[in-house]
């Protein structure tokens, strides 16, 4: 089982949220799930959330091929935000400013290396090392139960190019359903040349290599643009003040550059998935 990394670190404020599609269910403005009430009104002392997801992801981007991963939990923030809406798709993040219904902030993450000697699909390949991305995001709640978010963020390493995420979430506390938070959305990637090239292009060199090899891939020079389009949820239930877990799944349509790429087109999937468990625990500090 390999580790996704860094991407899971999240050093923010946690808390969740329903689906796009559910939102005509949402009568109710959502207030935060109200298991940490108590929390919340005793103080703003300081709290360490850690835990980690354990998931099903591609074994390469693109890939149709699946390994387990795990991706760390690590938050730290005051009690008085503990039941504030994070998706478990959220990118590390810091707030800069934060006025309850906007917030913006600085984020980063990190991807994988990919080796070619873990797939077949990649015989001939040039391996790529780790990239760190980094950059800002910021959401707006227009309703209390509607969250909209958008990353934009520069990487280097591996490759050297922009990547923005963006995602509509929202939220509902179901407390006919044992206590749950339900949260689900549209998502949408855009990505520059530098990125969608290093994981999908396919280089002369790497052709003829290949297909020595006896893995038939042929020249490709990818683009940018929109890189996937795609559908996010998850169910979290708080057991305990201290107790958080969560089942959570998403579905991915790459398109244009990265759909057309011969690694996918001949060897692996425009239909990408992930889906997983979490398990988190929460320690109060008793210090603000």
């Amino acid at each position: 089982m390999r580790s996704v990394g860094f991407a899971g670190v999240v050093v923010v404020a946690g808390a969740l949220g329903l689906s796009a599609s559910l939102a005509q269910a949402a009568d109710m403005a959502y207030k935060g799930d109200p298991t940490y009430a108590p929390a919340e009104s005793r103080d703003r002392q300081w709290t360490v959330t850690v835990g980690g997801y354990v998931m099903a992801v591609p074994t390469w981007m693109g890939s149709d091929d699946y390994e387990f991963g795990f991706k760390p939990i690590i938050s730290i923030t005051r009690a008085d935000q503990l039941s504030q809406f994070k998706s478990f798709n959220d990118n590390p993040s810091l707030a800069l400013f934060d006025n309850g219904t906007f917030e913006v902030g600085i984020t980063g993450t990190m991807n994988w290396k990919r080796d070619s000697s873990n797939s077949n699909a990649l015989r001939g390949m040039a391996d790529i090392d780790y990239a760190f991305q980094v950059g800002g995001y910021a959401q707006w709640f227009p309703m209390d139960w509607l969250r909209l978010r958008g990353d934009v963020r520069y990487g280097f390493g591996g490759f050297e190019g922009v990547v923005a995420d963006f995602a509509v979430d929202a939220i509902h506390f179901s407390p006919e359903l044992w206590g749950v938070t339900i949260s689900a959305g549209p998502r949408m990637t855009l990505a520059s040349s530098g990125y969608i090239d290093t994981y999908y292009g396919v280089t002369p060199t790497e052709a003829a290599f290949a297909q020595a090899l006896g893995n038939p891939l042929t020249p490709y020079q990818a683009g940018g643009g929109i890189y996937s389009v795609g559908f996010g949820g998850q169910v979290v239930k708080r057991f305990t003040e201290n107790i958080t877990g969560s089942v959570f799944a998403e579905y991915k349509y790459l398109m244009d550059e990265a759909a057309d790429s011969p690694l996918v087109v001949q060897n692996g999937d425009r239909n990408q998935f992930q889906a997983g468990v979490s398990l988190a625990y929460t320690f109060f500090l008793g210090f603000e």
